[in-house]
């Protein structure tokens, strides 16, 4: 909870200064641990401002997003979707 928790404290700070929000993720387990807690505490911070996030994938597999490979894939999958109360982040594979 403490990392999501960091996330959603240093997106409200970037929204409220630059408009803005840019995060990188990496997969494996970052990729449960963030669906399970990411929700709760951007509830728990509207500052946070979901839409005004841009998801950057650091580790992405050149293969398609249905592939098992695939990070963007497997947040996608976790419900990536769901995790953004207020709107959804920008998300783009590289």
């Amino acid at each position: 909870a403490a990392l999501a928790r960091l996330v959603v404290e240093e997106a409200a700070a970037a929204v409220a200064s630059s408009g803005r929000f840019t995060l990188g993720l990496s997969g494996g387990s970052l990729v449960e641990l963030l669906a399970r807690e990411l929700p709760p505490a951007l509830s728990a911070e509207p500052g946070a401002d979901p839409s005004r996030w841009l998801v950057a994938f650091c580790d992405e597999r050149l293969v398609p997003p249905e592939h098992p490979d695939s990070t963007y894939g497997a947040y996608r999958v976790s419900g990536g979707r769901r995790a953004a109360p207020g709107g959804a982040p920008r998300a783009r594979p590289l």
